[in-house]
């Protein structure tokens, strides 16, 4: 399976440097070896802040249950300051929020 994560900025935040935060978010995931995929827009329905601005994403390909999993509790004990994350499985069909 792959994962998008995606880091959706809080209010206040407004980050507009893509290498700075690619290094931010590679840094920050590292054990999960990210792949930087710049941008994306996501239904305003599955932000926080129902905005339409675009959300800074990166690609874990080749994903196992266990990899997801372990993703999963490391946003929940390791939240990213400033950035609401949003996590996306894709395996075969559709690609489906899981957080």
């Amino acid at each position: 399976m792959n994962l998008r994560v995606c880091f959706e900025n809080s209010e206040r935040v407004n980050v507009n440097d893509a290498a700075m935060m690619r290094h931010y978010v590679e840094s920050y995931l590292a054990d999960f070896k990210p792949e930087w995929a710049g941008f994306i827009m996501i239904p305003h329905a599955e932000t926080k802040r129902g905005t339409m601005e675009p959300v800074w994403q990166v690609l874990i390909r080749d994903a196992s249950a266990r990899t997801e999993r372990e993703l999963l509790e490391y946003l929940a004990e390791n939240p990213m300051a400033a950035y609401h994350v949003h996590v996306y499985r894709k395996d075969g069909g559709n690609e489906v929020k899981v957080h």
